[in-house]
């Protein structure tokens, strides 16, 4: 988990999945947003936000290095 940068930032947390999809070889990454508040609480990107999407990116990228293709 990434912490806040500022004393009051809500860090919105971006959490990669993989799925498989009828269609598709390999993998599919679905990241998801979640600030930890309820739907009312809209999700930003403060440093900690954009820190936590950059590393789900940094891991799909690590657990599949080949850019996806259709077939």
């Amino acid at each position: 988990m990434t912490t806040a940068v500022f004393e009051n930032e809500v860090v919105t947390a971006a959490k990669v999945r993989y799925l498989t999809l009828p269609g598709l070889s390999g993998e599919f990454a679905l990241i998801t947003l979640d600030n930890g508040h309820d739907h009312t609480r809209p999700s930003t990107f403060g440093p900690g936000g954009l820190a936590s999407l950059d590393a789900a990116l940094d891991e799909i990228a690590a657990h599949s290095p080949r850019p996806w293709r259709s077939a």
